[in-house]
């Protein structure tokens, strides 16, 4: 695929998710390049998709697509498609995205921590127990383990928790 604003938009792309690419705020984000054989297929069609982890392992994605000549992407909610024109705002967008991730993970662990006080007889002691576990992932799944930040704000959250649980009404 040699379309010049395709070839801008690696470019772009590569550098802007270098500061962000194996770090575990971020998921351990990563990035693949796709692009359309052309011995296969008539049209001009590219991918360029970013991957990362939630505390836990799950993975999570976005990513850009290419084809006759036009960018596209979900936008932050995965609501709307996002047509754009130049590599810039793409990569703006995908900055944008990338920004969010820190946040996004810190949701996602306090939904899953209301989702492990939800069962009954779940008790602070195993909740403490879970949030070593997810810090212990480290060794084996970068992205869904924990920063010593996340860890701080999900045992704060537990103990915020269990206080409203015992505080009388």
């Amino acid at each position: 695929m040699a379309d010049e604003r395709w070839q801008e938009l690696k470019r772009r792309l590569t550098e802007a998710v270098s500061d962000y690419v194996g770090r575990v705020e971020y998921g351990n984000l990563r990035m693949e390049i796709y692009e359309a054989d052309s011995a296969v297929s008539d049209a001009e069609a590219a991918r360029a998709a970013l991957a990362f982890e939630i505390p836990g392992g799950s993975t999570s994605q976005f990513a850009v697509s290419y084809e006759h000549g036009a960018f596209h992407m979900l936008d932050a909610n995965a609501e709307d498609v996002l047509a754009l024109d130049a590599p810039a705002a793409v990569v703006d967008a995908v900055r944008a995205q990338i920004a969010e991730i820190p946040a996004y993970r810190v949701k996602r662990l306090r939904d899953d921590i209301d989702l492990w006080l939800a069962q009954d007889g779940f008790t602070r002691q195993a909740a403490f127990e879970e949030l070593n576990r997810l810090l212990r992932l480290g060794h084996e799944f970068r992205g869904g383990s924990l920063t010593v930040d996340e860890l701080t704000a999900a045992c704060r959250y537990v103990v915020g928790r269990f206080e409203a649980r015992e505080t009388p009404a």
